[in-house]
């Protein structure tokens, strides 16, 4: 894949992620995700449609969602809740439409469609692609110094691809 149609999901993610929570993401080395399953506990999952077309799936342990809703709205929870279910939800449309507008820049128009978001670790997704799934891991740290991660996976292709 063209780094091209990489690069804003890294940018949106980090500047989402600077802006929302005042983190700094460290960006580990992009794959090419080998299995089809989800990389964390809470997963965000938005379609992509336009000039190209594709999926984009935000994937948190818990531990690390937990904490930034805490940072966000300041409650603490210590189990998954309908309320951390929403923000991942809405986190993820926030990353998306933080990406499309790079997109724009270099020249593509993409819509997104309504988040979903899955609890589970290993879910199976079935990503519909012709192109390899591009997995995008982050490192940031929590309040007690200790490092959790996010990854970014998504696969994009041409709107014609079938």
């Amino acid at each position: 894949m063209d780094v091209k149609y990489i690069n804003p999901f890294i940018i949106a993610t980090q500047t989402t992620f600077k802006t929302m929570f005042s983190t700094e993401l460290k960006l580990n080395k992009p794959i090419l995700k080998q299995d089809r399953r989800t990389s964390g506990d809470i997963t965000g999952i938005m379609g992509l449609a336009g000039d190209k077309k594709g999926t984009l799936c935000v994937s948190f342990n818990e531990r690390g969602a937990l904490y930034l809703y805490s940072l966000l709205v300041g409650e603490k929870y210590e189990k998954v809740t309908s309320e951390i279910v929403d923000s991942i939800g809405e986190l993820t449309n926030i990353i998306s439409g933080q990406s499309r507008k790079e997109f724009e820049k270099i020249g593509l128009n993409l819509s997104a469609a309504i988040p979903m978001v899955i609890v589970g670790k290993n879910v199976e997704l079935n990503f519909i692609t012709v192109t390899p799934i591009v997995s995008v891991p982050f490192a940031f740290s929590l309040s007690n110094g200790d490092i959790d991660f996010i990854n970014l996976d998504f696969s994009f292709e041409d709107a014609g691809s079938k």
